[in-house]
């Protein structure tokens, strides 16, 4: 008899051990599959496109160690009409507050320091040398490649960009997208080189500009470019998006001349989200 309440009892704790597991497993209480999700390590994430827009303009929030490797790693190719000019007044304007800012730019030439942002303005091939440089003396002809490759094989830049006047009023699509071709083109010709793809100026209120600039824009997103947003620069002040016939179109703050055909205000945006862009070609992650 006593045999039989041992057995009986030893069943007893066995049934009541299988109930608890079985409970504990259906409430997730100690699921080993759940740990180990919880230990996975986080994929990579991918590599993403460099957008800079109205919202780069805070330059202060650019930690002092990009700034400085901005000026230690980073020479600049910028050709440029005279709309361009805004991004090279700006700099020079941001230069004249403190050394935090130094920029030296050259015509036709690349200025050598650590201590300062440097750039070389123009187009250059032996004693020719250009600072008007329209699209057929960047990308858009193959002369104008030859200039542009000429630059990138004869001085020491390592970010190459163009800036639009008011051609992409009056491009189509296609034109546009031979603007896409040639500068990917140029990637695949100077792996070691970031090219700076450029939406078209928004001082007048044309849908096709903003067509092409919005071309410009989802090339850039879908294949991981580098933009600099002009055109969006120009539109915003003050946390205010300002559209025309429902087109955006260059903000009434900025209308004025007093260089590169708008204020020295808007110059300066330019200037600080150039930086801004600078920082992150140069590695920093932003913020």
């Amino acid at each position: 008899m006593k045999i039989i309440k041992l057995v009986f009892i030893l069943f007893l704790i066995m049934a009541l051990c299988f109930f608890l597991v079985d409970c504990e497993q259906k409430s997730g209480g100690n699921d080993d599959n759940n740990d180990d999700d919880d230990n996975d390590e986080e994929p990579e994430p991918e590599e993403t496109a460099i957008i800079i827009d109205h919202r780069h303009t805070d330059i202060a929030k650019i930690p002092d160690e990009w700034i400085k490797k901005v000026k230690e790693l980073l020479n600049v190719h910028y050709a440029h009409t005279s709309h361009g000019e805004q991004v090279t007044v700006g700099l020079e304007r941001l230069s004249w507050n403190g050394s935090r800012y130094n920029f030296w730019y050259e015509t036709c030439n690349l200025p050598v320091s650590t201590e300062h942002l440097t750039m070389l303005d123009g187009q250059v091939d032996d004693e020719y040398c250009e600072t008007y440089v329209t699209p057929e003396l960047y990308w858009q002809t193959d002369e104008g490649l030859d200039l542009t490759r000429s630059v990138l094989n004869d001085f020491s830049v390592n970010v190459s960009l163009w800036a639009w006047c008011t051609q992409l009023d009056d491009y189509s699509s296609g034109d546009a997208q031979q603007y896409l071709d040639r500068m990917a083109q140029l990637e695949k010709d100077f792996p070691n080189v970031t090219f700076v793809y450029l939406t078209g100026n928004a001082q007048n209120p044309v849908q096709n500009r903003q067509d092409r600039n919005n071309q410009i824009r989802d090339f850039c997103q879908k294949n991981k470019k580098v933009l600099f947003d002009f055109a969006d620069l120009d539109c915003w002040y003050n946390g205010q998006q300002h559209f025309e016939n429902g087109v955006q179109t260059e903000h009434p703050q900025y209308h004025g001349d007093e260089a590169g055909h708008t204020t020295f205000e808007s110059c300066e945006n330019k200037g600080k989200a150039f930086w801004w862009l600078l920082a992150r070609i140069a590695g920093w992650k932003g913020v």
